[in-house]
């Protein structure tokens, strides 16, 4: 499956990283790079753990990544951080339900 992720730069280098269709998967890395392969691996453990529980899989939709990158930007201006952010699809492994 394909999901969209949330980049943001970080003030002290590297970036955090969301994936608004797994509500709670977060990660980061010192570079867009690291950054992608972090979220990828933390997506493939957040599915598996939801699929275990027996849920079907969560279907991204346009409202919740622009629910996501509303609050990210709600969040940065808060913060006095620039109102920067960049999207990416990653190719996630669905683990098959044991």
């Amino acid at each position: 499956m394909k999901y969209t992720v949330i980049l943001l730069p970080e003030e002290d280098g590297g970036y955090s990283v969301i994936c608004p269709a797994l509500p709670g998967c977060a990660s980061q890395g010192d570079d867009i790079s690291e950054a992608l392969a972090m979220i990828k691996e933390a997506a493939e453990l957040w599915l598996e753990v939801w699929l275990e529980e027996g849920r079907e899989l969560p279907i991204e939709t346009p409202d919740v990544v622009a629910e996501e990158i509303r609050e990210c930007l709600k969040d940065r201006a808060e913060d006095g951080l620039p109102l920067l952010l960049e999207t990416r699809e990653v190719e996630i492994q669905t683990p098959v339900p044991a």
